[in-house]
């Protein structure tokens, strides 16, 4: 019998953000460049795995669509993230003092 959670991992290892070494975790400009590096290496890993593919190479359909998955949804998370630090400043600039 196939195990359907063996090959499922809770959170892609590119896609990790690990908090800094210094003392206070890292600042959200940290993060969001870790992330936005995590998001580029799962790209390239889904536009390599797509062009083996297409290339006729030995790689599974199933782990194309997975790759090219991952790197869509953390594209839309960035996106998401991004908007809504953008929100914020908008209400931060618009408060009156």
């Amino acid at each position: 019998m196939i195990d359907p959670t063996g090959a499922v991992s809770a959170v892609p290892t590119s896609l990790r953000t690990e908090p800094s070494s210094s003392g206070g975790g890292a600042g959200f400009g940290e993060m969001f460049s870790n992330a936005v590096q995590g998001a580029s290496v799962a790209e390239n890993r889904a536009d390599s795995l797509v062009a083996e593919l297409a290339a006729g190479g030995d790689v599974q359909l199933h782990e194309v669509a997975i790759a090219t998955t991952e790197a869509a949804l953390a594209v839309e998370l960035l996106v998401s993230v991004r908007d809504q630090a953008v929100q914020a400043y908008q209400q931060i600039t618009n408060l009156q003092l």
